[in-house]
């Protein structure tokens, strides 16, 4: 992969496994300094021995989203090490479902919310004191097309990702006065641990997307190439190229974004 990203520094969570393990080896190998966080740091060792074999550069770190004294200090030292954080990932996450969405107990329906909201907007913050004062950055959210489609078997989630749609449209408004482009993706339904439930297993081949289109369409995000899609959802096989051609329409109609259809619009 062409060296694009040789002058940037990426903070990517829940680089662990999944689809944050490959979002780090594409931005690694597209010449980005990577800085993988997860929880628990034991579990980031494997991604830095394959990112190191590539002749990329990574670094990990330990990080609980939610806490917001750690989503601080991480940055504050990134920018002590690097004097800079250009891109922020925000793919941490976590699901939980019943049959039912009024059986989940609360506890559990929550950890959700605080994990997969409260921590991109804690993670979000911390990036934006620094990239505010950079005058530049970009921050991408991991968001699925199930916060746009209800789904009672997985409530939760689907709830999360509604509120981070709406999160990140919000940030990408406010954030571009100060150079910071944010967009919201969807990886498609991809073969993890997460989706390695019994409820997948009947979906067909051909509705998978291979997890590399994730690390794919972030690394060409991350290159400046789509700002003019700041604050749009942009899907793992979308047609990029042609999503940027035609960026002022897409802006115009509000498209790639969560809105609600009324029959009699009030505004």
């Amino acid at each position: 992969m062409e060296q694009t990203l040789s002058d940037q520094v990426a903070l990517v969570t829940g680089a662990n496994r999944g689809i944050g393990r490959q979002i780090s080896i594409s931005l690694a190998t597209a010449g980005a300094t990577v800085v993988a966080s997860a929880r628990n740091p034991a579990t980031l060792d494997s991604v830095a021995q394959e990112i190191d074999q590539l002749g990329g550069q990574c670094t990990c770190v330990q990080l609980d989203v939610t806490e917001e004294s750690m989503t601080s200090s991480v940055v504050e030292e990134i920018v002590a090490q690097h004097g800079q954080l250009n891109l922020l990932v925000n793919n941490a996450g976590i699901g939980a479902g019943s049959q039912y969405p009024w059986d989940l107990p609360v506890d559990e329906w929550w950890a959700v919310q605080e994990v997969n909201v409260r921590g991109a907007y804690l993670c979000s913050q911390a990036a934006m004191r620094q990239m505010v004062k950079q005058k530049s950055g970009r921050i991408i959210d991991v968001g699925s097309l199930i916060g746009a489609n209800p789904n009672p078997n997985a409530a939760p989630y689907a709830v999360s990702k509604a509120a981070l749609f709406r999160w990140n449209s919000c940030l990408a408004d406010a954030a571009k006065e100060f150079g910071v482009s944010v967009f919201i993706i969807s990886p498609g339904l991809v073969a993890t641990d997460m989706t390695d439930q019994p409820q997948f297993a009947d979906i067909p081949d051909d509705q998978w997307v291979p997890i590399e289109k994730s690390g794919e369409l972030v690394v060409a995000l991350a290159s400046g190439k789509a700002d003019k899609l700041a604050g749009r959802f942009i899907h793992a096989l979308d047609d990029l190229d042609e999503l940027i051609a035609n960026a002022e329409e897409i802006t115009s109609k509000n498209l790639q974004a969560l809105t609600l259809n009324m029959y009699n619009p009030l505004l």
